[in-house]
């Protein structure tokens, strides 16, 4: 049987204790003020009479460990909804293992997405489609998170298609729909006499150059550089104030673009290359990685740092960017800055488009029937607005794998490690949901949830792409390597001056194209049209 792979993405939910109590900052806190929960509902008669519901389930993995049948949480969830599953030793994180499974025949009723792209086992016919009426008929909570997080709901329903068709109930969730966030060091601020957060680029200009000239640490040296620009996040708001994110397909009024050889892009650059030639800029950004950026960071090598609200968070401790600086330097003061405003008032921060079929998505088997598409319907819904049965499903047993302390907060006991999780099937076992921010606020303190709420509210620019298409494109599979290898050497080059911007323009956008660039707009557009 020929099979092509399920290919995986490094975007993924981590089955770790850390990142279990990282993911209790998604959730809510364990008394009523995260909202009432509805009272669980008693089998009926003729249930009980009936036989449980048999459902074999690939169920989410824990850290580098295959699910176990017969765990504590999964007979509750049992004994809950009248069913009885069959957990396959099946790693959906181990990729060879994984599609070894389809092509040798295997079959599950319910497969819980690990990573990223699905669309190969649908076209080999391994799964089943699902009713988008029903889904919205069945999950009103469950779909209501999910419109909430997007912030779209059209755009909902376009993303949960492929070719047309529903396959997955969708899941998305907060550490993938907050956008990133710049911090500036408040103390260096007030040492240099700027009292606000800038508001526009030449205002953000000034306070790179305050932060690299003007001796913000007191020590008498010009050691010092305004922002590091490296790693993920980048230049962020920089960007967002050019109304675009690098490496980005974008829909302009309709027609397709991509925003490294927009004019707009070049203007940037331009920018940036002028904030770099004057020292603005930590040349080490183009090969530091992240450890070495965090390293100079708490150091206070530099003043303004673009990273995620999680990392942030006090959840991380000494590995979270905030408290890692606060360790070194008990004065230190943060402002988290809001986007600001270009040339043609665009604003914006770095968020990745959303993908709600990929990770932590639910998938039938070809054979799953339509009663078990609708009992895991049930079962997931009553997980997004009961409280009490989300509690014990993700968190497990108060008293042995979490506490409730004397403010409500849910903390996570210190000896739950991954094999605990995995033994007691909790945490994303069974357990995902996708969390909005009227639960995340109840378990974080006071700046934990300013950051988290930025993230989620501030102006948002996409990131990859801004446009839904229902099926992959093929010439992006095949070409888009190499576009991008000609589109990071020039973004490198043009930033540190290597590259006359204007005199090697042309020729730079010449040679994108015919590396594929043309062929994969021309397929995208193709796909946006009809997709409309």
């Amino acid at each position: 049987m020929s099979l092509k792979t399920h290919t995986f993405k490094k975007k993924h939910v981590r089955g770790s204790v850390f990142a279990l109590a990282c993911l209790l900052l998604l959730s809510a806190c364990g008394g009523e003020s995260g909202g009432t929960s509805p009272e669980p509902s008693s089998p009926s008669a003729s249930s009980e009479k009936k036989e449980p519901l048999k459902i074999s389930i690939i169920a989410y993995p824990a850290n580098g460990l295959m699910p176990l049948d017969g765990t504590k949480t999964q007979k509750m969830l049992e004994e809950r909804f009248h069913v009885k599953f069959e957990v396959l030793p099946v790693d959906g994180s181990q990729p060879e293992k994984f599609n070894l499974y389809w092509a040798q025949g295997g079959k599950a009723d319910v497969i819980m997405a690990f990573g990223g792209n699905y669309t190969a086992l649908i076209d080999q016919g391994m799964f089943r489609e699902i009713s988008t009426e029903q889904l919205y008929k069945k999950m009103p909570v469950w779909m209501q998170k999910v419109e909430s997080l997007v912030g779209d709901p059209a755009l909902v329903k376009k993303l949960m298609l492929y070719k047309d068709k529903q396959y997955a109930i969708p899941f998305t969730h907060g550490p993938l729909m907050e956008s990133g966030i710049m911090i500036a060091r408040k103390d260096w601020m007030n040492k240099v006499g700027i009292s606000k957060q800038p508001e526009s680029l030449a205002e953000f200009e000034a306070l790179l150059k305050a932060f690299t000239e003007n001796d913000p640490d007191g020590n008498n040296k010009k050691d010092t550089y305004g922002i590091h620009g490296g790693q993920r996040y980048n230049f962020n708001y920089v960007w967002g104030a050019f109304g675009l994110m690098p490496n980005t397909f974008t829909q302009r009024d309709g027609k397709i673009a991509y925003t490294s050889v927009l004019p707009q892009y070049k203007e940037a650059l331009k920018l940036l290359q002028k904030w770099y030639k004057a020292g603005y800029i930590d040349p080490e950004f183009v090969t530091d990685d992240r450890t070495q950026q965090r390293n100079k960071w708490s150091e206070g090598k530099f003043g303004i740092l673009a990273d995620n609200g999680f990392w942030m968070d006090s959840a991380r401790g000494e590995n979270g960017v905030l408290k890692m600086l606060e360790m070194k330097n008990s004065a230190a003061q943060f402002q988290f800055m809001s986007p600001f405003q270009g040339p043609d008032g665009s604003k914006g921060s770095f968020v990745d488009f959303p993908s709600i079929t990929g990770d932590g998505a639910i998938y039938f088997g070809k054979g799953a029937s339509d009663e078990i598409v609708a009992k895991m319907m049930e079962i997931k819904e009553a997980l997004a607005s009961d409280w009490g049965l989300y509690k014990e499903a993700y968190f497990g047993t108060e008293g042995t794998d979490y506490t409730i302390d004397a403010n409500g907060k849910l903390k996570i006991s210190p000896d739950l490690n991954s094999e605990k999780i995995n033994k007691a099937g909790i945490a994303q076992t069974f357990g995902l949901m996708p969390i909005t921010m009227d639960w995340m606020k109840n378990t974080m303190n006071e700046r934990d949830e300013i950051v988290h709420r930025q993230g989620l509210e501030q102006p948002k620019v996409f990131n990859g792409m801004d446009f839904a298409v229902s099926q992959v494109n093929k010439a992006q599979e095949k070409k888009g390597a190499d576009v991008l290898k000609i589109v990071d050497e020039y973004y490198i080059n043009a930033i540190t001056g290597k590259a006359d911007i204007d005199g090697t323009w042309d020729k730079y956008v010449e040679n994108a194209n015919k590396a594929g660039l043309s062929d994969i707009l021309a397929e995208f557009q193709t796909l946006y049209k009809d997709n409309k």
